[in-house]
């Protein structure tokens, strides 16, 4: 969770993408589709298939704070109760459905981040409740659930392209964090009691580290989808969380603006040639 005082004007990196986008004098309609339940892949495709207007996107998002708020006290400092103000629902947006504002568009493009939280239902358990060694002990197939997430973000872009073929998705890595690290030390104190003699190794840097290669390698299937290296976001995490502070979603939108420039550049440069 955010600190209480550096990201008390915490800004994501979707507005920050925007808001340059803007400066550069385009036009942007953007709509920020985050914390829809828990960002799951099947998410995105409900939320589709369903047809659900802007209004009904932001009553989820709302819901998803107000969870965050009566669970965390720190969280309720850096996000008021008053942050609802900013939520109120136009009779226009209770008319717009997301799915027609997207296959309507002219030049769409998708910043996307998901499949993380799909490995961690698959294994029915969280970063924190890994340290429950009978949670550990159920583990198994830990590759072939990465995998299967990765399929489930291939799917995912699929869908998209085939809603609006002139999609250009930019896919965000995952990232290692200092809680991993905090919660695997602790884990292999644990493990130690039993087997002190035993290397252990991060489980959480492998999941991390496969997850990576593999999105990284599908991308490369697709002129329509960018990878964008994030990895850099363990040294940019809120204390005590795994999510990026301010300084970590201006870092992650400086990334993915490269990409959409290079990309940019390479489009122009087809069109030049013909």
């Amino acid at each position: 969770m955010p600190f209480p005082r550096v990201n008390r004007q915490h800004i994501g990196y979707f507005d920050i993408v925007k808001q340059q986008l803007e400066n550069q004098g385009y036009e942007v309609n953007g709509i920020n589709i985050s914390s829809l339940n828990r960002n799951h892949t099947w998410d995105l495709q409900r939320l589709l298939e369903r047809n659900y207007n802007l209004a009904q996107i932001k009553n989820i998002q709302m819901k998803s704070i107000d969870r965050l708020r009566n669970a965390n006290a720190l969280f309720k400092l850096v996000v008021p109760k008053k942050y609802k103000e900013r939520f109120q629902s136009s009779e226009q947006e209770k008319q717009i459905t997301f799915k027609e504002v997207y296959e309507n568009s002219e030049n769409p493009i998708f910043l996307y981040s998901a499949g993380q939280n799909d490995f961690f239902t698959y294994i029915n358990a969280g970063p924190v409740e890994l340290l429950n060694a009978q949670t550990r002990d159920q583990l198994q197939n830990i590759g072939y659930l990465v995998k299967k997430s990765v399929d489930n973000v291939e799917e995912n872009w699929n869908f998209l392209h085939d809603l609006n073929p002139k999609v250009q998705i930019f896919s965000l890595s995952t990232y290692d964090s200092p809680l991993f690290h905090k919660i695997q030390t602790l884990i292999n104190l644990q493990e130690n009691l039993k087997e002190p003699k035993l290397n252990r190794k991060n489980n959480f840097l492998r999941v991390t580290n496969l997850y990576n290669k593999l999105l990284e390698e599908r991308t490369q299937k697709y002129d329509f989808v960018e990878y964008v290296d994030i990895t850099f976001l363990k040294n940019y995490c809120a204390p005590l969380d795994f999510h990026p502070n301010t300084k970590g979603n201006e870092l992650i939108a400086e990334a993915i603006m490269e990409k959409i420039e290079a990309k940019q550049e390479k489009d122009s440069s087809k069109r030049g040639q013909k």
